[in-house]
């Protein structure tokens, strides 16, 4: 029995360093691929990107619908013979909800006048994003194979830089930029299908199956699709409200803040299925680990807001070249977002969803989110980039407050953290 737990926490710190090394890889990518988008578009083309990428978001998190949540937690506990029949529920879902994705699209086209300028970056970004929808990192990490996840994910990355260094060369080159990282999903996703190849027995598609997935999904997507939709409309909002240089401004800031919090991100998916799992048989471990994961979380979203403040002003030009200045306070106001989206990550994947408590999450991030979308639209018109921060501050601040408040009243931090009410 000891050297069970052993092999288990031996697997698990492997596991996480290993996410976490191939994660490095994955931001030395970006090192070089947001600089070749900042000095080789400019700043109106890396606009188109930026707008395109938003509405990719948006179609990628609707089609989803919150179904990689359920999905990972069906799976850590579920037997290998349930793996298919797993399987032909989420595409039957997430098949269901492509057709509207596809005409919703269509629309957000015609309706940005910087998006309707590039119509082919702005098909191959919807087109994208519905792929994307369609990845298998739930079922890797559901199934306790982190590595297999972060494999793919790091072979698509390789696939687009190739791509877009070979294919790019001025700034009326965004549709290519958004037409090889379509071809680098495609790629990825097919490795993906082609390894569980084996593993798919039992899996068929049907609508019932797919209407009953998606009803079963939609208090968690109204928690996570919310606050992802959140994040992606604020660009695309911004690329209805402005121009493409505004969008291009607040976008490059926005695109540095997003690296920051998908640090974050590698930790998930080592946690939340051990969590999960631990809810059912140990409590007391469940909790010992929700500490150890805030302490890491907390710790990163501090650091991301001290190396934004300090090194803001330097690392932009570096970075982007001319053109951005206006990007480092945009950057610097939206750096308060690694400790307070730190904190919710935790109370919220951690805490809540592990003891199914989606229902809360959902009305907490409803509430921010229409609160933050309400002043997004006369701050963005008055005050660009910056009022678009600000509306992404005070959304994310609303569900902090609001998830700390119920977990106190619930007495669930108390008891994660050993103290009295």
């Amino acid at each position: 029995m000891v050297k069970s737990k052993d092999a288990s926490a031996n697997k698990s710190r492997a596991d996480f360093f290993f996410v976490y090394l191939a994660y490095t890889l994955r931001y030395l990518y970006l090192l070089l691929l947001i600089p070749f988008y900042g000095r080789v578009l400019g700043v109106e083309g890396y606009g188109v990107v930026l707008a395109a990428m938003s509405l990719m978001t948006i179609a990628w998190r609707f089609v989803e619908w919150g179904f990689a949540t359920i999905g990972m937690r069906e799976m850590a506990t579920a037997t290998p013979d349930r793996f298919g029949v797993l399987m032909g529920h989420h595409l039957s879902a997430r098949l269901l909800l492509t057709v509207a994705a596809i005409l919703g699209g269509a629309a957000a086209i015609m309706l940005s006048p910087v998006l309707a300028a590039h119509p082919i970056a702005g098909a191959a970004a919807v087109t994208l994003g519905i792929v994307s929808a369609f990845n298998l990192g739930w079922y890797f990490v559901g199934s306790h194979r982190p590595r297999a996840a972060v494999k793919l994910e790091v072979l698509g990355f390789a696939v687009s830089l190739v791509l877009i260094f070979a294919l790019v060369r001025d700034e009326d080159d965004s549709g290519l930029v958004l037409l090889s990282l379509l071809c680098s999903g495609v790629v990825a996703s097919g490795f993906a299908y082609w390894q569980v190849r084996k593993e798919m027995t039992g899996a068929t598609l049907g609508i019932k199956q797919g209407v009953q997935l998606i009803r079963q999904s939609s208090t968690v997507f109204l928690y996570t699709g919310t606050s992802a939709l959140l994040v992606a409309s604020s660009t695309y909002l911004l690329s209805i409200l402005s121009t493409s240089a505004e969008v291009g401004s607040f976008g490059a800031a926005e695109r540095l803040i997003a690296v920051g919090l998908s640090v974050m991100g590698p930790a998930g998916q080592i946690f939340v299925p051990k969590i999960t799992a631990l809810f059912v048989k140990d409590v007391d471990g469940a909790h010992a680990l929700i500490r150890k994961a805030f302490l890491l979380i907390l710790g990163i979203g501090l650091a991301g807001l001290g190396c934004s403040l300090v090194l803001g002003p330097w690392v932009v030009p570096i970075i982007f070249g001319p053109g951005f200045e206006n990007s480092v306070p945009v950057l610097q106001l939206m750096a308060v977002l690694f400790p307070i989206s730190g904190c919710n990550l935790v109370l919220a994947s951690y805490v809540l969803i592990p003891q199914h408590k989606e229902s809360v999450l959902a009305k907490v991030v409803l509430a921010g989110a229409a609160i933050s979308l309400l002043i997004a639209v006369p701050l963005g018109m008055h005050f660009g980039g910056m009022g678009m921060a600000v509306a992404r501050l005070v959304g994310e601040s609303i569900v902090l407050i609001s998830l700390t408040y119920y977990c106190w009243n619930m007495g669930i931090l108390a008891r994660i953290f050993n103290v009295k009410k």
